[in-house]
C-alpha cells in the first residue's frame, strides 16, 4: 500500500503522525498558586479539539483515497480542494492558539512546535496534490451532441 502513496499522501501521513503527537504533548504551561500546570491540546480549549478533528479528517481523506474506508465525499470535492480546506482551517486554529498563548503570558511547549510542523506538512500535502487529470470537455461533448459538418 505504501508504494501507491504519492508525495501528497506521504506528507499528509506525516502531518497526521505529527498532529497526533502534538495533540498529546504539552502545548503550553504556566504556574498558578505554586503549582506548575501543563496543558495539552485536549485541555487547551476548543481550538485543541478542532485541531485533533482536522488531523482526523486528513487521516480519513488519505484512507478514503486508497479505498480503506468509504469515500464520504463521493467525488463532490477533489482531494486537492479537501486538503486545502483542511490546511487552511488548521492554520487558523494553530495561529489562534499561538495568539492566545502569547496573550496569556504563557510559554509555548513542544506540542505547539509539532502542531506547527503538522500544519506545514498539511500545506505541503495540499500543494503537491495534483489536479484530477480529467480533460476539459466542451458543452457539446457534455450534452452528447455531434459537431455539425
Amino acid at each position: 500500500m505504501l508504494r501507491r502513496f504519492d508525495w501528497s499522501d506521504r506528507s499528509a501521513s506525516a502531518a497526521v503522525v505529527l498532529g497526533l503527537l502534538a495533540s498529546y504533548l504539552t502545548w503550553y504551561s504556566y504556574v498558578a498558586t505554586g503549582a506548575h500546570i501543563a496543558v495539552n491540546a485536549f485541555r487547551a480549549s476548543l481550538l485543541g479539539d478542532l485541531f485533533f478533528l482536522l488531523i482526523a479528517a486528513e487521516a480519513l481523506v488519505v484512507l478514503a483515497r486508497h479505498g480503506v474506508v468509504p469515500d464520504l465525499l463521493g467525488g463532490r470535492l477533489s482531494d486537492r480542494t479537501t486538503r486545502s480546506v483542511i490546511a487552511v482551517a488548521t492554520a487558523i486554529v494553530v495561529l489562534l492558539q499561538l495568539v492566545l498563548v502569547a496573550a496569556g503570558g504563557r510559554s509555548a511547549a513542544a506540542g505547539m512546535l509539532l502542531a506547527f510542523l503538522a500544519l506545514l506538512a498539511l500545506a505541503l500535502a495540499a500543494w503537491t496534490r495534483r489536479y484530477d487529470a480529467e480533460p476539459r470537455r466542451t458543452v457539446r461533448e457534455m450534452l452528447g451532441e455531434e459537431l455539425p459538418d
